[in-house]
């Protein structure tokens, strides 16, 4: 049985994952970078020597600035290849329509949090900050079930096609992956809800990098299994 469709779709995800990786390690250097910056300027109100460190760590300004704006460009590039890949793969195995509904789904999520922030002042507010807060972790929910949907859709062509050992492989991966993405989007809850002053803020740029140092393990761990699954359906083809 042939599965040019899943073995095209596949492909173009894995092609995303790995942009969504260097996105990743972006972020992580750029959270860095933030943490290091916040912690000098905190200290800075104490000590002359910390205020001259504060002075030297303010060139970190722009390549943070370049870190954002190219891992911008990327993670939009991976998101455009990851629709075309779960819409491709769609029609070889159902499974990968329930990702591309939550692909949707999250886009709506990332749109209301981008209407609600033109609207300065309600976004300033209690409710503003709250729904804000609510439709960004509903976003990435979203994304956790795209991911899950995914799996489960390689795992289910593996079957068909009769290859146990990618089907073991990925039962074993989706645990591992929902377990890690979980606790990336509880520390990514819990360092939104601090107030962004003092010490709070380093406390949540503390975990906003370990977010992304998990989330950093759970890609690395899904783009093998990706990996795997594109050299099976290519066998198929």
């Amino acid at each position: 049985m042939k599965y040019p469709n899943a073995y095209s779709g596949v492909k173009k995800i894995f092609a995303s994952e790995i942009l969504s990786v260097i996105c990743t390690v972006m972020l992580i250097v750029s959270a860095i970078l933030g943490l290091v910056t916040a912690a000098l300027k905190f200290a800075s109100d104490s000590t002359d020597i910390a205020a001259d460190l504060g002075n030297v760590i303010l060139g970190f300004g722009i390549p943070t600035l370049l870190l954002g704006i190219g891992g911008a460009v990327l993670a939009l590039i991976a998101f455009i290849l990851q629709i075309v890949g779960v819409s491709k793969a769609r029609k070889d195995e159902p499974m990968f329509k329930r990702a591309l509904i939550f692909i949707l789904f999250g886009i709506i999520s990332t749109a209301v949090c981008s209407i609600i922030g033109n609207f300065s002042d309600f976004a300033a507010s209690v409710w503003g900050d709250l729904i804000n807060v609510f439709f960004s972790n509903l976003s990435k929910i979203a994304t956790i079930l795209v991911t899950y949907f995914i799996i489960v859709g390689i795992i289910s062509l593996a079957e068909q096609i009769g290859n146990e050992s990618v089907a073991k492989k990925g039962k074993t991966v989706i645990n591992l992956i929902m377990t890690i993405l979980v606790l990336s989007l509880l520390a990514t809850i819990t360092a939104s809800v601090f107030p962004q002053s003092g010490t709070n803020t380093i406390i949540a740029a503390v975990l906003t990098l370990a977010a992304a140092v998990i989330e950093f393990i759970a890609l690395i761990i899904y783009l093998l299994f990706l990996g795997k699954a594109k050299k099976m359906l290519k066998e198929t083809v």
